[in-house]
């Protein structure tokens, strides 16, 4: 479902913006720059100057069609929704084996748990009523459910300072009309700033389609029925566009 990529994408322009990537300031949250599409920071991404460094990354998750109605008749559209996963760390480095990696902070501090609860604060007031969030509101019609499970195991003592919120959203299901993109991703890729990350993926995106051929308009329609006494009898002449017989 192409309307849900381009929510995630429209969350990243949200939460990263192209004019505060330029001016180097500007951000919506803690996390600044550090906004990742569909992956964890890196290494060599992390701050060294501070102890931990907040990050998000944004994942897809699943997404869903359905009718509107038992009633509702079998059609190509329906009502659609799709899951967007928002993982916000306090991120470090780490050895595994030998290989340097990162992972979220372990233990439990609690000035770093309000680092972290205001991470994941900052992300939720951006995309529901930020300035920069309007992008995602154009694709998200709702924002139906939000859940925020911490990263833990209770039975093992253990705890790490990552929280992973969901956003259930209703969405407009793909709806193909006369450009390359779906309705409301092409409305989104024209609204997004030019030369930024978002508008680079859709526009990589339109390239995997073809606009549908505009089609013809009718100029005339001609109506076949039957002809009663005294009725006359259609011109022979005429050769309407298209014609409908009772």
């Amino acid at each position: 479902m192409l309307t849900a990529e381009a929510m995630r994408l429209a969350a990243y322009e949200a939460l990263c913006p192209t004019a505060a990537l330029a001016a180097g300031t500007g951000f919506p949250t803690i996390a600044g720059g550090r906004v990742f599409d569909s992956r964890a920071i890196g290494v060599d991404e992390l701050d060294d100057s501070i102890v931990y460094t907040p990050s998000i990354s944004l994942y897809t998750e699943d997404r869903k069609v359905t009718q509107r109605g038992p009633m509702t008749s079998a059609g190509p559209l329906g009502f659609a929704s799709a899951a967007l996963a928002i993982v916000c760390d306090l991120a470090v480095s780490a050895d595994d084996d030998g290989e340097t990696i990162t992972m979220p902070l372990a233990g439990s501090d609690p000035k770093a748990r309000l680092v972290l609860a205001s991470l994941v604060t900052q992300v939720r007031q951006t995309l529901a009523r930020g300035a920069t969030g309007s992008g995602f509101r154009l694709i998200s019609k709702a924002i139906t459910e939000i859940v925020i499970e911490p990263f833990i195991l209770p039975e093992m003592g253990l705890r790490w300072h990552r929280e992973i919120m969901t956003l259930r959203c209703d969405i407009a299901d793909d709806d193909f009309g006369a450009t390359a993109l779906p309705a409301s991703v092409e409305r989104l890729r024209l609204a997004l700033p030019a030369g930024s990350y978002a508008r680079g993926r859709l526009d990589d995106l339109a390239a995997y389609f073809t606009a549908p051929a505009a089609l013809t308009p009718l100029a005339t329609i001609g109506l076949v029925a039957p002809v009663g006494a005294g009725d006359a009898p259609p011109d022979p002449g005429d050769e309407p566009d298209a014609v409908i017989t009772f």
